[in-house]
């Protein structure tokens, strides 16, 4: 282990799907959750879900969600009331981010790309060269970070450009976070254990 390269890791017996991060430090997975609170249901309505996957909280409190299975992404009051849908151009999304100033990230895994939105749902671009993202973060630099197959990959969310990859080769990323002090922690899926990154990897 070298500074700035891979600095911890934990094993678990199942795959670890998603991550959240609290004070620093602090790292909770949904292998053992509790559910405090839900909405929606199966269907193809508003306020409905198919397979959901990925999940954001933006700085108003709205949550927004991957409808994977409806192609779609719906935000939604902490309450569960519905308050904006994205949809049209999406094929089975994974991942989203929101970043402070409400520009919502999208991982179009069906279209191999990252969709960026403005706060009010209209088109601002696209990454690409990705073969199956799926999780995504925002880290302390404004960095796009996205999980794609057998990496983590690095986007300038100004420009678009395409930044370096992580230093060290992921296997199956599923969920990422961004710690707030530099770092990325990352769901490797097939090989059951979360992976920190530092600021510099």
């Amino acid at each position: 282990m070298s500074d700035g390269g891979t600095v911890a890791e934990h094993s678990f017996r199942y795959w670890p799907p998603w991550l959240a991060v609290g004070d620093p430090g602090v790292v909770a997975t949904s292998e053992v959750a509790a559910l405090p609170r839900a909405f929606g249901g199966p269907g193809s309505g508003p306020g409905q879900f198919r397979a959901p996957s990925g999940i954001a909280v933006d700085v108003r409190g709205r949550v927004w969600v991957a409808d994977t299975g409806n192609d779609r992404v719906q935000a939604f009051t902490h309450d569960g009331a519905l308050v904006r849908v994205l949809a049209g151009r999406l094929k089975a999304p994974e991942g989203v981010a929101v970043d402070a100033a409400g520009n919502v990230y999208v991982a179009d895994t069906g279209n191999r790309r990252v969709v960026q939105f403005s706060w009010w749902g209209g088109f601002v671009r696209e990454f690409g060269g990705l073969d199956r993202p799926r999780g995504l973060a925002l880290d302390h630099a404004g960095r796009l970070l996205v999980d794609d197959t057998g990496r983590v990959a690095r986007f300038d969310t100004r420009t678009g450009a395409a930044l370096s990859d992580t230093t060290e080769p992921i296997g199956s990323p599923r969920g990422m976070v961004d710690d707030g002090v530099g770092g990325v922690w990352v769901a490797e899926t097939g090989n059951h254990r979360i992976v920190h990154f530092g600021a510099s990897a």
